[in-house]
């Protein structure tokens, strides 16, 4: 893993997969240990064969492990056949290193997986990557994980690849596939703080052309008004702006779900936001950035990377501010006992948990033990 920088083990294979792949392809003999990729691979095909330097794994070996596979990495779970080349039921060392690295199949799979990444922040800002198969704490275990008391925001990032944005009067462009204004794209479903939904997005402008210039035809400071009047005067917030170059919103979450968040498309973010989802939808579900142009960073083929950041889940019952809780942060840090994983590898990117790999866990601290409990005087 870079140093210094938390990342899950989808974006790590995908980060050492060029360097390692040319290394592979060049000098098969020489691509060894000096690769991070590698070593990773080795610990990984060291796990599935539960011994240290293994060069064979039999098929039904593999079948006994497919419960903490399927756990760790799903992709890997159902390429057994496509794994063993020469089909004679054994797994080998060179045959896992050649499927790693070349198979296209397994590539996009992982550039899949990372589409949709969620992750969340404690208070240091340490990085802690949740994965649905692979849970931290018994809590977690449920369909979408809450935010833990030590966590301060879960974010949710969308990674869209092979978007051309409009420039100049230039078509925007997704996959090929050109987006006319006022139409939108929607991401995969995500789990976050409790609660589960998807985003989407406008890259070419929330309103179509007809809506752009009947807004463009409008009173200057007729939106503020209606907005004012609309939401009762106490917290008004406009509607996206009929110039911006794209909009963002969240959808498909339950009624009654009440969001603290922020959004946020490549280094631009919004304020932060009090949403509250129910039939309709509302302004403070939308938000476009203020620039009449995409920005220069976002170049075409690279890929850009919008979401939220969720600071706070309310309860859809309870429309006031829930105090904090006053208890101490070590008491808050082990307020959830974490699942026992006899599988975890130590340091290890691809197999380890992230937040064992990126957050260093706060330990109570040691104390006296409790006092004897005896009838009559304490000695």
């Amino acid at each position: 893993m870079t140093a210094g920088v938390a990342q899950s083990k989808y974006a790590f294979f995908l980060e050492h997969h060029p360097v390692a792949l040319a290394s592979f392809n060049q000098k098969p003999g020489a691509f060894g240990d000096d690769n991070p990729l590698y070593q990773e691979l080795r610990t990984v095909y060291d796990w599935m064969a539960q011994s240290r330097g293994a060069q064979r794994i039999s098929c039904r070996r593999f079948k006994q492990r497919l419960p903490e596979i399927h756990k760790k990495f799903p992709q890997l779970a159902k390429c057994f056949s496509s794994m063993d080349y020469n089909s004679d039921g054994w797994l080998d060392w060179e045959e896992f290193l050649t499927f790693c690295l070349t198979d296209k199949r397994m590539h996009a799979m992982m550039n899949r997986a990372r589409l949709m990444t969620v992750y969340g922040v404690d208070a240091k800002g340490g990085k802690s990557f949740k994965d649905i198969n692979d849970p931290r704490h018994m809590c977690e275990t449920s369909a979408s994980p809450p935010m833990l008391p030590w966590e301060t925001a879960h974010v949710v990032e969308w990674r869209i690849e092979d978007l051309i944005v409009s420039r100049k009067g230039a078509p925007c462009m997704y996959g090929g596939i050109p987006i006319r204004p006022g139409k939108s794209i929607v991401s995969p479903p995500f789990r976050a703080a409790g609660v589960c939904g998807s985003l989407r997005f406008w890259p070419a402008g929330y309103y179509s052309d007809p809506q752009r210039r009947s807004k463009a035809c409008l009173a200057p400071g007729a939106e503020d008004f209606a907005a004012a009047t609309f939401d009762g005067g106490i917290r008004p917030l406009r509607a996206p702006s009929h110039d911006a170059w794209g909009c963002l919103g969240v959808s498909d979450l339950p009624n009654g779900t009440r969001l603290k968040l922020r959004f946020f498309i490549g280094s631009k973010k919004s304020e932060v936001r009090d949403c509250a989802w129910r039939e309709g939808v509302h302004a403070s579900q939308l938000w476009s950035p203020p620039d009449k142009e995409p920005p220069p960073e976002i170049n075409v083929g690279e890929t850009l990377v919008v979401g939220i950041e969720i600071l706070r889940n309310i309860d859809g019952d309870h429309w006031g501010v829930k105090p904090r809780s006053a208890a101490a942060e070590m008491y808050r840090h082990n307020k959830r006992p974490a699942l026992p994983d006899s599988t975890l590898v130590s340091g290890s990117s691809l197999l380890g948990r992230a937040q064992e790999m990126q957050v260093q866990q706060p330990r109570l601290p040691k104390v006296r033990s409790l006092p004897q409990l005896t009838y009559g005087r304490p000695v």
